[in-house]
């Protein structure tokens, strides 16, 4: 094992992780194979199974910062009698993920499907192509950005009336599949009824024409704001 890989083991596997991993294992996967993407709060492993992989979300219950955690639950009727220990934290962030998750998919925005979640650990879809993770849009080649940019704002547009606003939209949360969009990375999402909904939504909106107004034309707030009131 490298000595990168040892830090990522001992960041990630702790005693907990390690028994639910091993609760997950057979059913839902046969071995995590290698880690795919590394975030401030978790990370992602690629998992192979009878049939293919599936992907294996690890959020870190010791050096995962949660600072501004309190903003995007309190507020969230689904969550209360919030408790403040770490782990309990860690785990209540994986689980409104994987809540997040499945209402998205329910609602038909393209996210991965999540499978099952426990504790830290939340298993879903592997987004790519024989077994090669999906780029992110940043990273992608793309070849009609007016189309993927268009696509994003309807399903922005999509999952607010679905009931869920993303609060972390970027190119850095978008992958690039099949040469359509998903979204990933929503423990930080909010019902629409949360009080700062509306303020999330428009940093999304922000964030996104930041880096598309460069490459292709970009729909303002207020003409966003008319077109989600129709």
């Amino acid at each position: 094992m490298t000595k990168e890989a040892y830090k990522v083991f001992n960041e990630v596997f702790d005693n907990r992780t390690i028994r639910v991993l091993d609760k997950f294992r057979h059913e839902y996967y046969e071995e995590i194979e290698h880690c795919i993407s590394t975030g401030k709060e978790a990370n992602v492993f690629r998992a192979k199974t009878k049939n293919g992989y599936v992907a294996v979300k690890i959020f870190r219950t010791y050096t995962s910062s949660f600072d501004n955690m309190s903003k995007y639950v309190i507020g969230d009727p689904r969550f209360t009698n919030i408790k403040k220990r770490k782990h309990d934290l860690v785990y209540l962030w994986c689980r409104k993920e994987y809540r997040n998750l499945s209402k998205a998919y329910a609602i038909g925005v393209p996210v991965p499907k999540p499978i099952v979640s426990k504790n830290n650990v939340i298993i879903m879809e592997f987004i790519g192509v024989e077994g090669n993770p999906s780029p992110l849009i940043k990273d992608a080649l793309i070849t009609d950005y007016q189309k993927i940019y268009d696509e994003v704002i309807e399903y922005v547009i999509k999952l607010y009336r679905g009931g869920l606003v993303h609060a972390d939209l970027s190119e850095f949360n978008l992958l690039y599949f099949n040469k359509r969009p998903v979204f990933i990375d929503m423990a930080q999402s909010v019902l629409v009824e949360h009080p700062k909904a509306l303020e999330f939504l428009e940093k999304d909106v922000n964030n996104l024409n930041n880096y598309f107004k460069k490459k292709c034309k970009v729909v303002s707030w207020d003409d966003f704001n008319k077109r989600l009131k129709i």
